[in-house]
C-alpha cells in the first residue's frame, strides 16, 4: 500500500510521463553483450506484442520504444501492490563503430526482445600501428 502511494505521489510531483526516468529507473531492463561476430541486446518486455515495439537506428543510436499495457485497466480493480511497470518505454543505446548498423536483426523469445548487430568487416580488419617516438 505504501509503495503504491509513493508511486502516485512521485507521478504527481514529477508529471505523468517519464517519472521513472527522472527517478533513475530504466525500463525495460536490458543486457548488452558481444561475441566475436556480433553485439547482442536483450530487453525484458513480457506481455508486449511485437507490433507494440519499434526498433530504429538513428545515426549511430539504436532506439527501442513501445507500450506495455496494463491488462487490468478499466476492469474495476484497485492495486494493493504494484511492482510491474506499464506505459510507454524508450531506451536509446549508442552503438560503437565496430558494428554494422546495416546488419541488424530483431526477434522475440519468451518475453525477451533480442537484437543482434553484426560486426563491421571493414572495422575488424583495420589495424593501425602507432609509432612511438
Amino acid at each position: 500500500m505504501f509503495n503504491l502511494k509513493f508511486q502516485e505521489m512521485m507521478g504527481f510531483l514529477l508529471g505523468p510521463e517519464n517519472s521513472e526516468e527522472r527517478l533513475g529507473v530504466c525500463y525495460p531492463s536490458l543486457d548488452v553483450y558481444e561475441n566475436r561476430d556480433e553485439l547482442c541486446i536483450e530487453l525484458e518486455i513480457p506481455g508486449v506484442h511485437p507490433d507494440e515495439v519499434s526498433v530504429e537506428v538513428v545515426g549511430r543510436t539504436l532506439v527501442v520504444a513501445g507500450m506495455k499495457k496494463d491488462p487490468l485497466v478499466n476492469k474495476g480493480v484497485r492495486y494493493i501492490r504494484m511492482e510491474r511497470g506499464f506505459g510507454k518505454f524508450r531506451r536509446e543505446l549508442d552503438i560503437p563503430e565496430i558494428f554494422d548498423l546495416e546488419k541488424v536483426e530483431a526477434g522475440f523469445s519468451a518475453g525477451v526482445l533480442i537484437i543482434r548487430i553484426a560486426r563491421s568487416e571493414d572495422r575488424a580488419k583495420l589495424v593501425k600501428r602507432i609509432a612511438i617516438e
